[in-house]
Order: structure tokens, then C-alpha cells, then sequence
């Protein structure tokens, strides 16, 4: 395995890990009520970078290892198999984001536009507040699953060009 396929799988683990927990506590708080709690987006908030620390630490401590167990000649060499996967995964990433953030954008207006047309309660109550940290939240989600889109569609490409 090349190094760029280690620190490919190092971004996987680390991305799939520290954000899964970040989503999974996240959708405990908001089944909780924390949509209406106005102490969500300060608890939120300190959950959100106290995992991008650990991101950053687990992968700048995986890469150092991963260097530390690659020969110096394997870790510089790079041959343009890579860079035309690296590119083509980026494309494919790009494409993917850019469907997720429209889908994302009709879901919205579709929401706003049955709550305008009920005449009941809101569909999802929250404070606004907490709305601007929900619609962050699920950017930041359709961020992360584009990458990680990138990082796989990368790996398979690199395998199947040997």
C-alpha cells in the first residue's frame, strides 16, 4: 500500500469516527429538545471543537505513524497515477456536494413552505438561534460526506490503476 492509500485510510478512520460520534451526539441532543434549549449552541459548540481538535490530533498522530513505517523513497515518490486520481476523485467529490447543498436547499424551501401553509405549530420547533446551528450542522454534514466520497473514490481509483 502506498502512502498516499495510508493517509487516505488514515482520513477514512479519523473522519468517520470523530464526526460520527459529533453526528450521533448530535441527533441525541436534538431528539432531547435541544432545539429549544437555549444552552444547545453553547453545548453544541464546545462538542464541535473539542472534536476538531481530536481530528486534528488523531490525524497528525496516524500520519506521523504511518511516516514513521514508510521508506523515505516511497513516501516522496508520487507518479501521475496519483495526481490523475486525486483529481478525478476531487471532480467527483464536487459534483456530490453540489447535489447534496441543492437537495438540501428544495428540502429547506419545501419545510418553509409547509410551515407557511399550516396553521399549527412549526414543523420543527426551535429558537432561531439554535436554527442557525442546525442549518450549520447539516453543511458542515454534507462537507464531510463529500470528502469522504473523496477519500474513497480515491482509494478505489488508485487500486484500480495498478
Amino acid at each position: 500500500m502506498s502512502f498516499r492509500e495510508k493517509h487516505l485510510w488514515i482520513s477514512i478512520v479519523a473522519t468517520v469516527g470523530v464526526w460520527g460520534f459529533y453526528g450521533w451526539r448530535l441527533m441525541q441532543a436534538i431528539a432531547g429538545g435541544g432545539l429549544i434549549d437555549p444552552g444547545f449552541a453553547f453545548a453544541t459548540g464546545g462538542l464541535f471543537i473539542g472534536c476538531l481538535v481530536v481530528v486534528v490530533l488523531l490525524e497528525v498522530g496516524l500520519t506521523f505513524l504511518a511516516t514513521a513505517t514508510t521508506r523515505r523513497a516511497e513516501r516522496e515518490a508520487r507518479d501521475e497515477r496519483e495526481l490523475v486520481a486525486s483529481l478525478k476523485a476531487s471532480h467527483v467529490s464536487l459534483m456530490a456536494l453540489i447535489a447534496i447543498v441543492f437537495s438540501l436547499a428544495i428540502a429547506a424551501y419545501l419545510l418553509g413552505f409547509a410551515n407557511a401553509a399550516s396553521s399549527g405549530a412549526a414543523a420543527l420547533p426551535m429558537t432561531p438561534t439554535n436554527a442557525l446551528i442546525f442549518a450549520a450542522n447539516i453543511l458542515m454534514g454534507a462537507v464531510i460526506v463529500s470528502e469522504l466520497i473523496r477519500y474513497v473514490f480515491n482509494i478505489a481509483l488508485l487500486r484500480g490503476m495498478r
